[in-house]
């Protein structure tokens, strides 16, 4: 009699526990597309889980890892590394009601770093950022922000030609998403070398010239720059 009674007991526990868990896919998101398409996939993420949850199973496809935890939490805590090399740890919360959670490989930690770009217009430097591929051999395109009276001038080339050219009021706001883009440009040099098209940037106030190599085919772009200081493209 208390032998039955166990064992029905421990079928009882058992059923209780699976119906707690829930299984949740790991997708590794860029969150400032709005797909969330990004070629900077799990693997090179490096997922860890923090807390008690473990991978349930692991299966390979197009290069990638589709990673599926087993999850009996409210909690789950993970840590990753971004797009810029940085070692990334998030908190998700109610996480028995989800079944997917997106982790951010583009987020950024941010950091101090001397600014480029407040130089330039301390000293009345141009700031330029040109962009190369092949060994250096074919320039891509070409950003100049000249400081002048309030504003920065700029001219953008591509392959070569002028194609946008104007002004920019200078405010802290426009300073600082510039120096933003200097500081994760930084970070690019520790990115891992996981791409066979590299492209290399060019940055020179005519005080410090700063060369970086990006090999990570992350989906980090000068481009993001241009967008932010509404310079169409």
């Amino acid at each position: 009699m208390r032998k039955t009674l166990f064992i029905s007991t421990i079928l009882v526990l058992n059923s209780f526990f699976s119906f707690a868990q829930n299984r949740i896919e790991l997708v590794a998101n860029d969150c400032s597309q709005e797909n969330g398409f990004t070629m900077f996939l799990l693997d090179r993420a490096k997922p860890k889980i923090l807390t008690e949850q473990k991978f349930e199973q692991e299966e390979k496809y197009w290069n990638n890892q589709k990673k599926i935890l087993l999850n009996y939490s409210d909690i789950i805590k993970i840590e990753y590394t971004n797009i810029f090399g940085q070692i990334i740890d998030t908190t998700f919360t109610n996480a028995q009601e989800l079944n997917e959670i997106k982790i951010c490989v583009n987020k950024f930690k941010d950091y101090e770093k001397k600014s480029l770009i407040k130089e330039s217009i301390k000293n009345d430097k141009s700031w330029i950022l040109n962009s190369t591929w092949g060994h250096q051999t074919f320039e891509s395109d070409k950003l100049i922000l000249k400081p002048k009276k309030g504003f920065l001038k700029y001219k953008y080339y591509k392959n070569g030609k002028r194609i946008k050219r104007g002004k920019i009021k200078i405010t802290e706001s426009i300073i600082e998403k510039i120096a933003l883009f200097e500081r994760k440009l930084n970070l690019m040099k520790n990115a891992d070398n996981s791409c066979n098209f590299g492209i290399n940037y060019n940055l020179n106030n005519e005080i410090e010239k700063i060369n970086f190599q990006d090999d990570s085919c992350s989906g980090f772009s000068n481009e993001h720059l241009l967008s932010d200081l509404k310079i169409p493209i």
